[in-house]
């Protein structure tokens, strides 16, 4: 049987700097499609946290962040999908929605950024965490992660990242709900 032109194959585009680009070896020009993810494509960049480097990654549509370490690039897809995977169960999303995420996120590609609103907020959540990683306020990457849910950002019209994210959950839900009525 022939694969459907038409279908979708589930996946998302990480969004890489240049800086990030060139040290996963990834070609710069790389062709990107369409997300097929309820949170859309991801950003990231490499950041230098004492003692380690991290990925920082953080969702186009609702600004959510995430940190990976920065160690064995070829797993970074993979350990950024478990990572942003765990963030959505901790923030409320329902199982079911996250479930459907991951389906929707089991093609990683990495590209380079398109958004530069995305890159910009970025840099402010760079510069606010070499600030939390002086202070060590927080003990577990996911702490910190968590905290950055309640961080606030003028693309988003200063709405928290985490309230936005579960919002768009909800309305993709209603949505399907929606199209399987009809």
């Amino acid at each position: 049987m022939r694969p459907n032109p038409l279908e979708r194959i589930p996946m998302l585009t990480l969004r890489c700097t240049q800086k990030l680009m060139r040290r996963l070896k990834v070609p710069t020009k790389v062709e990107t499609l369409a997300p097929t993810t309820v949170l859309g494509d991801w950003y990231a960049n490499l950041i230098y946290a004492r003692p380690q480097q991290l990925v920082l990654c953080m969702n186009e549509r609702s600004l959510l962040l995430v940190l990976v370490p920065a160690r064995e690039g070829q797993s970074l897809p993979n350990r950024f999908r478990a990572s942003a995977l765990s963030l959505l169960h901790r923030i409320g999303v329902p199982s079911r929605s996250v479930e459907a995420e991951a389906s929707a996120m089991s093609e990683i590609n990495l590209g380079p950024t398109a958004n530069r609103r995305v890159v910009g907020c970025m840099r402010e959540a760079a510069f606010a965490l070499s600030l939390e990683f002086e202070s060590r306020r927080f003990k577990t990457v996911e702490e910190i992660e968590d905290y950055f849910c309640e961080y606030i950002y003028s693309p988003t019209d200063y709405r928290h990242p985490g309230e936005l994210a579960v919002e768009l959950f909800s309305l993709a839900s209603s949505a399907s709900t929606v199209a399987r009525i009809h």
